[in-house]
This record gives C-alpha cells, sequence and structure tokens, in this order.
C-alpha cells in the first residue's frame, strides 16, 4: 500500500542507545522528508489518553489532551501551537492515531514524506500497523553488549525502578534488549520487506550511504534520493548523549564496550540475549553452553527471579498495547 500524500508514512523505532537518532538524521537528509525531534507520543501519553477518552474527540477534550502532552517532560522543546493544532484538526480528532498524525505533520510543517522517531514505540508497532496499514517502521539494532555499554554511560540509566538492581544493573538492560529484539523479529517477519527495514548499527557507521538509499527505497523514492542537510534541531541542546549522531558518521564506537563492560559483564549480557544475537547475527565473542550455564548460575536467584518477573511484566504490557484500538 502506498503512503498517502496527506498522512505521516514512516516511524523509526528500536531499543535506546542502538543508533535511532542516526537514522532519523540519515531519512532527513533525503529531500522532501522531514521529522521532529521525538515526540514520545505513544510511550508516555497514549495509554492513559486510550483509557480516559473516547473518540471522536471534540472539544473541549481535545484541546485538554493537547495541553496536556504538551504539559510532558519529554515535551519539553517540541513548539506545540495548541491553538494551530486545534484549528489543524478542526475542532474535532477521529482517532488516537489521528491526534498523533497532526501532530508531527503540525510539528514539522510541509514536506513530501513525514516520519517520526521514538525508539520506545517499538512496543506499540502493532496497533500503529493496525491503524496506519501504510505505515513503514525503520528498526535500528545494535549488539546488545554496546547497548548496555552505552546505557550504562547515561546519566539517566539508574531510575528508580532498576535502582534496586545496583552492581547488576546490566543484566536489567540485558534482559530489556532480549525483549526489545522479540519485537523486532515479530515486526519483520509480519510486516516483511515492504513495510519494514532492518538496520544494524555496525552496518550503518560503515557505510551510511548504503544505508540511506534503502531507506529511501522503503519510503518509495528510488528516482529521486536527492540529498539535503538534516536540520540541527533534531536533537535538544539538553541531549548532548544524541549529538555523536549529528556528526561524521564513523565506526570508532563500534567496539568499545569490550573496555566498557569488562569480560564477565560482556558474558553475562550475551547469555541472556543469545536468541537476539543468533538472530541479528552478533555470534563474535560469545560464550560456550557450558560456560553459559555457568554464568547463568553465578548471577544468583535474586536476580534471575528479577529478570523472570521483567519479562512477565512487559510482555503482559505489550500485550495489552497490541489490542487497543489507535
Amino acid at each position: 500500500m502506498a503512503i498517502p500524500a496527506d498522512r505521516v508514512g514512516f516511524m523509526v523505532v528500536g531499543s535506546a542507545r542502538s543508533g535511532t537518532t542516526l537514522l532519523q538524521r540519515l531519512a532527513c537528509e533525503i529531500k522532501g522528508i522531514r521529522m521532529p525531534p521525538e515526540t514520545h507520543f505513544f510511550s508516555d501519553f497514549v495509554w492513559g489518553l486510550a483509557h480516559r477518552r473516547k473518540f471522536p474527540l471534540g472539544m473541549p477534550g481535545l484541546r485538554e489532551e493537547i495541553e496536556g502532552f504538551a504539559g510532558l517532560d519529554n515535551s519539553k522543546g517540541l513548539k506545540i501551537d495548541v491553538d494551530g493544532l486545534v484549528e489543524d484538526l478542526g475542532g474535532e480528532c477521529p482517532s488516537i492515531f489521528g491526534l498523533f498524525d497532526a501532530l508531527v505533520r503540525h510539528l514539522t510543517g510541509s514536506a513530501e514524506i513525514w516520519g517520526e522517531k521514538t525508539p520506545g514505540h517499538l512496543w506499540w508497532w502493532r496497533p500503529i500497523a493496525r491503524a496506519a496499514p501504510w505505515m513503514r517502521f525503520i528498526v535500528a539494532v545494535r549488539d546488545p553488549r554496546a547497548v548496555v555499554a552505552s546505557t550504562l554511560s547515561m546519566s539517566w540509566s539508574v531510575t528508580d525502578e532498576l535502582a534496586p538492581w545496583g552492581d547488576q544493573l546490566h543484566l536489567a538492560y540485558a534482559g530489556r534488549w532480549e525483549f526489545d529484539q522479540q519485537l523486532v523479529a515479530a515486526l519483520s517477519d509480519e510486516l516483511g520487506s515492504e513495510r519494514s527495514l532492518i538496520v544494524r548499527y555496525e552496518d550503518l557507521v560503515l557505510d551510511s550511504d548504503a544505508v540511506r538509499l534503502k531507506i529511501a527505497g522503503l519510503l518509495g523514492r528510488h528516482d529521486d534520493v536527492s540529498f539535503q542537510k538534516a536540520p540541527t534541531d533534531l536533537v535538544h541542546p539538553w541531549e548532548p548523549w544524541k549529538q555523536h549522531a549529528m556528526d561524521e558518521v564513523t565506526p570508532d564506537r563500534v567496539a568499545t564496550w569490550r573496555a566498557d563492560l569488562g569480560r564477565k559483564r560482556s558474558e553475562e549480557v550475551a547469555t541472556i540475549c543469545s536468541q537476539g544475537m543468533d538472530r541479528f547475527g552478533y555470534t563474535d565473542r560469545r560464550p560456550g553452553p557450558v560456560k553459559s550455564a555457568m554464568l547463568t548460575a553465578g548471577m544468583g536467584k535474586k536476580a534471575r527471579l528479577e529478570l523472570q518477573t521483567m519479562y512477565d511484566d512487559v510482555n503482559r504490557y505489550e500485550g495489552r498495547v497490541a489490542k487497543l484500538d489507535l
């Protein structure tokens, strides 16, 4: 199904610290394509919205919801003109996806193809794909050892939820990566190459031009991939951890996890993430079956139970999300 001329046509998703910002930048370098900064619309806002409102939604509820979204912490820096967005919608919104679609186009202005990037929207791919049968998904995948090492270096890595993990925090992030890749595999299998593109970070930094061409092909831009400079406001000033994605693309950070994590933590991450690593070709420096069994036992009963609880919780939440009508 072709992307409609008046609808958001693609989304960039994936685990955090996997290269989604770089993919966003490359997409925006294709002439005619525009994207706003991350909106976090589904991951931060829609669960509550879906349970407190019925659509179509008119005034004054529509204005109240737009104002509520604009006031979220992750909406800081998004240039939302509440009156303008209400006017764009004609005072009534037909659906949750319709509000998202209008928001993205409102934030970016005119374009030939609109897109949006929020890593956490990966968990929402099923209801989004149903609501917008034309939607394409560009998915970033990265070696989990690199993802975990990069995440642990972030100032926001120790949340209240994860603080109890202490010096085993890397196990929690490894578990989240493994769950994310289950979603990536399901997305790819169900939507196929016509609606999805899986990009490994390691391939991306080796040949970003080739990846840009693949993005253009997914979006139906085979005949015109003219280059344009990506807007600098894709990354907010208070997001220095994303700034590297706006610089020259180099492979210098591909293997830094080896020093950052150390051997033991790297092997523990690889043990937890073994299925996803097999699926996406991360076979380098993996512990064998006997060593993996020893590492699993060495993590301790409490950590193993916590991982299982986390899997149960995220599977339950994603299952409920998957049933939502957007």
